[in-house]
């Protein structure tokens, strides 16, 4: 497989991966009493949709590897972010280690996306073939 197509995969399993990820969190939460009530809960369902929008915008770049490069270095950020989160709430014990390693595929991904930006940038080889 060569490198454009790989890319192309990546970013369409990221883009699966918030899918798979965050949907089914933001549908149960209307239905699943939890300790998120009013604002709370407002501010963890508006996460979930921001991480499914970036799940359409990664698919959009495994579309035309191309373009978007902007979503692909915010994406990598954000990725990057919530990894720090869960390492954050894991070091105290507020999460066990398996919410960890699922954190811990976020940073899998983003250094992937980086990977990208930097192949594509020094080679300029992302046009599809």
């Amino acid at each position: 497989m060569n490198k454009i197509k790989f890319y192309r995969y990546l970013f369409i399993v990221g883009g699966i991966w918030n899918f798979v990820v965050a949907a089914p969190m933001f549908l149960i939460s209307f239905f699943v009493v939890s300790e998120f009530k009013g604002a709370s809960l407002m501010y963890y369902q508006g996460f979930l949709c921001a991480v499914i929008l970036f799940g359409i915008g990664y698919i959009l770049v495994g579309l035309d590897p191309n373009k978007n490069h902007a979503i692909v270095l915010l994406g990598g950020m954000g990725k990057i972010m919530v990894f720090i989160f869960f390492l954050a709430y894991y070091i105290p014990g507020h999460i066990k280690l398996y919410q960890l390693i699922i954190g811990a595929g976020d940073l899998i991904f983003a250094l992937l996306f980086f990977r990208f930006l930097i192949w594509s940038n020094s080679t300029g080889q992302t046009s599809v073939k």
